[in-house]
């Protein structure tokens, strides 16, 4: 599953939905019933998944029905499966100054359930046609998009030497990559695309064959009109019935003309995977307004699987481990615990060119503070993360600094160091050194400039505040984000005010750019489809799921580093600068670091034949035997 994205939901239990391969209740039938989290509900199945829909609501979906490529993660690992994948392993060359890449499809079904058709190089061109075409389109940019990097921009060229009927596809990139990064960051985001899918509405609009070299970026080309023409269509549209994957889309249903989460998946018969759904015949989905809704529908034996609040269950045992029930009338469900290979954090918003959302004439003072690096550091020394996950989280979360996750325990964060470690008294110090008024609250500019030169100078009496936009329903969440604005205030001084919307309204804001955001906190990052934590698809100014506009020079050279020079890179000092990729990810503060969720799930006792929660989040009901 690809969620390389913003996570929903902030806390325990809310994102164990998709992460626990499924359950079911003592029942007869073959039908699963699982929750969605409180207020988000899927809001696209175009599989094409730009930044604007780039969230694991949409992606768990998409992913049972059209497989990526390439498939990561299993069980407890996080490594490329190449029998889920339907390409091929691919062939990956350095030749003089160029890297190939050289793989074929499989031959995989797709089936809307009265047809099929056969998966060809086609499916591929169409996603690459694609990717490129929509690369300068902003929130419409496919959401693994990074300027400069990989696919499409440091493609040289494009080839099938079977034709687009035959299935191999040799791609040509500038410049020596990294394999591992290649294949984990880049091929791994391509997703076949059924040639259904290539029209505006009556017969074949011809995006799949344009030749890859005269692809327009510009908002003009052919495949653009495609992308317009299907992120229009509802989510139950018929064309959403091809699948290759191991469940079809059977219905969607809509509210007052939005979608409102009562969705069907049924099994795909023509599912070319080694594993054919067998018990999960038909997966119904339920949405949620909040935490205790759900909860109660737990408690009525309603649902499968489902989740909890961190307080409904007894303190964590220890990462990846949960807690038993402490619920009434939850004696058909155990708890099952799980760890994502990710990282939760605050977004800024830089308020520049790049960002989601950008105000018009002088910066205003909010986003003044977010480009200044001392103000970002002040807030997160004032984080008291411990706190959070001991007396909100019960124990289910994991401290994190920078954008290598701490856990499960991996290589590549060795050396980092938290340098802005929660203290009570080091934020209003550092507000202080840069004229800071810090007897008051909350803290007034009492220089003639609090700021940076130019356009960030912040001038005597302006007040240290800025917005939070935080998903509502999740009484965890909440408590964590009142916890948190207190922490803050009487450690630094700075007002953090807490707007609580529903979470399909903070991703619309915070992704789309629907509406104002100075600071979100919709959740966090797993590194999927990007499994290798590079950082370009965060961090490289522009990247389509950079939504605050984050930009540093920099950093965008220790990026690259990590891209060319393989996974040492990432906390191996580059030559000529003085700190690690991973280092400047905790020094340079460009998210406020929240702690990362070591979850849980409610699963129903009589499950059987389930893979064990997944790292990456993924979802593979076909696997159960027994409902």
């Amino acid at each position: 599953m690809v969620a390389g994205l913003a996570v929903g939901g902030l806390t325990m239990g809310v994102l164990a939905v998709p992460a626990v391969a499924g359950a079911a209740t003592a029942k007869a039938g073959s039908t699963l019933t699982v929750p969605w989290s409180p207020g988000s509900v899927p809001t696209s199945t175009f599989p094409f998944y730009s930044a604007a829909q780039c969230t694991t609501t949409n992606i768990d979906y998409w992913n049972l029905e059209v497989r990526p490529g390439y498939w990561f993660g299993l069980g407890a690992s996080v490594s490329l499966i190449e029998s889920l994948s339907p390409l091929n392993t691919p062939t990956i060359a350095t030749t003089g100054a160029n890297t190939t890449a050289t793989f074929t499809t499989k031959g995989w079904h797709w089936s809307n359930g009265s047809s099929t058709t056969t998966m060809t190089a086609k499916d591929i061109a169409f996603f690459l046609n694609m990717d490129k075409a929509q690369k300068g389109q902003g929130a419409n940019a496919f959401c693994g998009y990074a300027p400069g990097f990989g696919v499409p921009d440091q493609i040289n060229s494009v080839s099938y030497p079977h034709g687009l009927a035959g299935n191999e596809v040799q791609i040509v990139f500038a410049g020596h990559a990294s394999k591992l990064w290649l294949l984990y960051n880049e091929l791994s985001q391509i997703v076949p695309l059924n040639q259904a899918w290539d029209t505006t509405g009556s017969g074949d609009a011809g995006c799949a064959t344009e030749a890859f070299s005269a692809v327009k970026t510009d908002g003009t080309d052919t495949c653009t009109a495609v992308f317009n023409y299907l992120s229009g269509l509802q989510i139950n549209n018929a064309l959403w019935s091809w699948s290759d994957g191991p469940y079809r889309e059977q219905s969607a249903q809509y509210a007052s003309g939005a979608p409102d989460g009562n969705d069907v998946q049924v099994a795909n018969a023509a599912y070319s995977g080694p594993v054919k759904a067998h018990a999960v015949k038909t997966i119904v989905y339920k949405p949620y307004s909040t935490v205790g809704a759900e909860i109660a529908d737990l408690q009525s034996n309603k649902l499968d699987l489902g989740y909890a609040d961190p307080s409904d269950v007894s303190k964590s045992p220890g990462p990846g481990k949960a807690g038993h029930n402490l619920l009434p009338h939850m004696t058909n469900y155990h708890t099952v615990g799980s760890t994502l290979f990710g990282v939760f954090y605050y977004m800024f918003n830089f308020d520049n060119a790049h960002s989601t959302y950008q105000t018009s004439g002088p910066l205003p003072t909010w986003a003044k503070l977010a480009n200044l690096q001392y103000f970002r550091a002040a807030m997160q020394e004032s984080e008291n993360q411990a706190f959070v996950i001991a007396h909100v989280e019960n124990g289910y979360g994991i401290q994190t600094f920078s954008a290598i996750p701490t856990y499960p325990k991996n290589s590549n964060n060795k050396g980092v160091v938290n340098s802005y470690a929660y203290s009570a008294t080091k934020g209003k110090a550092l507000m202080h050194a840069h004229g800071w008024n810090t007897s008051v609250f909350p803290d007034v500019c009492a220089a003639t400039n609090c700021g940076g030169p130019g356009t960030l100078s912040i001038a005597r009496g302006q007040k240290a505040q800025i917005q939070l936009l935080v998903p509502s329903g999740d009484p965890a969440v909440t408590s964590q984000t009142n916890d948190e604005d207190t922490y803050i205030k009487n450690a630094s001084g700075i007002q953090v005010q807490a707007t609580f919307e529903p979470a399909n309204t903070v991703q619309g804001a915070c992704f789309g750019g629907a509406a104002a955001w100075e600071l979100c906190g919709y959740g966090g990052w797993i590194y999927a489809p990007d499994y290798y934590p590079s950082g370009e698809v965060l961090f490289a100014a522009g990247s389509s799921s950079n939504s605050g506009g984050y930009s540093s020079t920099e950093m965008n050279t220790l990026i690259h580093q990590t891209t060319t020079s393989g996974s040492l890179a990432l906390n191996a000092k580059d030559a000529t600068y003085h700190t690690s990729f991973a280092q400047w990810t905790v020094t340079d503060v460009p998210f406020l670091w929240q702690p990362t969720p070591a979850s849980f799930a409610e699963v129903v006792n009589s499950l059987r034949g389930e893979q064990p929660p997944n790292p990456l989040d993924n979802f593979n009901p076909e696997y159960i035997t027994t409902i």
